[in-house]
């Protein structure tokens, strides 16, 4: 997962179509940790490049993701059967990133969407896990300090890319995971070239 994330925050071609594939992914199966934990991270880092909309590469018009799509699937995430403390903690760290990005964008919704924000992490400031309650009253105490939000939330320095070099003299194309249940599994990999995600399932 790490090398996938180095990538796509290198590579700002990709990162519209990574984030709305990845929406997508997510929005159909959370059971997969890894490819949660991804588009998690992915979606609170890169939520502005992705509701600003755009195309793919072959000129197909991406539907709309809005604000409180990206809401909607995170809060969905937290109560899901399948969601651990590892899974809450990146969600919560990535709701209150795409809080900061709604404020920078003036989307029409933010009102609404922060106070929606606000309630969900709320509702995690007395969890009996004391990593995930830390985590909520840091993140809430953030909305009433609007001068140092937008710093502390502010987009990652894109980490160093160490790649992995093939006999072929190619880049091996880096897999996110190979992601498995008791019947299914699915790998997530970038194509050679940075350009495509791909995630195929493939039945035991």
């Amino acid at each position: 997962m790490a090398s996938f994330i180095r990538l796509v925050s290198h590579t700002p071609e990709l990162q519209f179509y990574t984030a709305h594939r990845l929406y997508s992914s997510l929005s159909e199966d959370l059971s997969q940790e890894t490819l949660t934990l991804a588009s998690v991270w992915i979606l609170g880092e890169f939520a502005d490049v992705l509701l600003q909309g755009g195309k793919f590469d072959d000129g197909e018009e991406a539907k709309q993701i809005t604000d409180s799509d990206l809401v909607d699937l995170l809060e969905m995430v937290l109560n899901s059967p399948y969601a651990n403390t590892l899974v809450r903690q990146f969600v919560l760290t990535s709701i209150s990133k795409l809080s900061a990005r709604m404020s920078e964008l003036s989307t029409p919704g933010v009102g609404i969407q922060q106070d929606r924000i606000a309630v969900i992490l709320a509702g995690f400031s007395s969890n009996l896990e004391l990593e995930i309650q830390q985590r909520s009253v840091e993140f809430g105490s953030l909305f009433t300090k609007n001068e140092i939000k937008a710093g502390v939330m502010e987009r990652m320095p894109p980490p160093e890319i160490r790649a992995t070099m093939m006999g072929t003299g190619k880049l091996h194309p880096p897999v996110i995971a190979e992601l498995t249940s008791s019947e299914r599994a699915q790998t997530c990999w970038l194509d050679e070239n940075r350009q495509r995600l791909d995630c195929r399932p493939h039945w035991r």
